[in-house]
């Protein structure tokens, strides 16, 4: 994997999951707060990094038990974002890598999902950049379509991108 990562502990691995057809997956979580309100949103897939775990095995780890999908090819990481805007109410701050991933495939199987996958997440799909571009739904990380283009067009960036804190 490519890129500094920052000096605390990473917790949270994020997949910029393209598909042959240049799309990328997204899903729309529930994201219920610790007072049951839900806020709905769409965001990359991915997880939580476990006790020694790599960011690397991590994302592949999450593809699989997300998607399925195991015929992947991992990319650099190429972002790292903060964000307390999606966790609600719970009060917590999400430090997250996201990583490049290049499926061989877009059909999707749901078989691996936990209990609580199943009870938060309310659709997937793969997205077009256009779709992204001229979507009214909240779609984290916020500007994903302008921060995807040059990702889907090859073009990694030559430092770890820091996106703004939410």
């Amino acid at each position: 994997m490519a890129g500094p990562l920052p000096t605390d502990a990473p917790s949270r691995v994020r997949i910029l999951l393209l598909s042959p057809h240049a799309r990328v997956l997204l899903i729309k979580y529930r994201n219920t707060g610790r007072s049951g309100a839900e806020n709905p949103c769409w965001t990359t897939a991915g997880g939580g990094i476990e006790q020694g775990e790599t960011i690397a095995a991590a994302a592949r780890r999450e593809i699989a038990e997300e998607t399925g999908l195991t015929a992947v090819r991992l990319g650099p990481v190429v972002w790292y974002g903060e964000d307390s805007h999606r966790s609600g109410d719970w009060g917590i701050t999400f430090k997250e890598h996201f990583v490049v991933a290049h499926s061989a495939s877009e059909e999707l199987h749901f078989d691996q999902w936990t209990e609580h996958e199943r009870r938060q997440i309310l659709e997937m799909r793969w997205w077009e950049l256009e779709a992204l571009r001229s979507s009214e739904e909240r779609i984290y990380p916020f500007g994903l379509a302008r921060l995807l283009e040059p990702i889907l067009a090859g073009e990694y960036p030559s430092s770890l991108l820091v996106l703004p804190s939410i």
